[in-house]
């Protein structure tokens, strides 16, 4: 759930507004960053028939995020990855997630691939 306090809406003069956030918000920030925004970072028209799938890496610094339309017949919904084999195999895809090509396409058999 998201929650604004909206009672002021400019920052007053000679005050200072800061958040200071730990690892559980530093991650929901980013899942929920990547969520709102998935029409660009995965170059969608409709996010509705999207499922995303995240996890990270603490001691590396890393973030992955993975994306695929919704289960098909005979498809399971969950993603039965190994997060962590494609955290520590995969190069970065992008340097920046306001680039053109910012993410790979792989199969499932190639995802299967990397994770074995």
């Amino acid at each position: 759930m998201r929650f604004f306090n909206k009672k002021h809406k400019k920052v007053p003069n000679g005050k200072y507004r800061i958040i200071k956030i730990g690892k559980d918000a530093l991650y929901e920030f980013l899942r929920e960053s990547m969520i709102d925004n998935q029409e660009i970072f995965f170059d969608i028209s409709d996010n509705a028939d999207i499922v995303t799938c995240f996890d990270i890496d603490w001691n590396k610094g890393e973030f992955i995020c993975i994306a695929r339309n919704q289960y098909e017949e005979n498809e399971k919904l969950q993603f039965e990855f190994d997060t962590e084999k494609l955290i520590s195999s995969l190069n970065n895809t992008t340097n920046s997630l306001y680039t053109d090509n910012r993410y790979i396409e792989l199969t499932e058999e190639e995802i299967d691939k990397i994770c074995k």
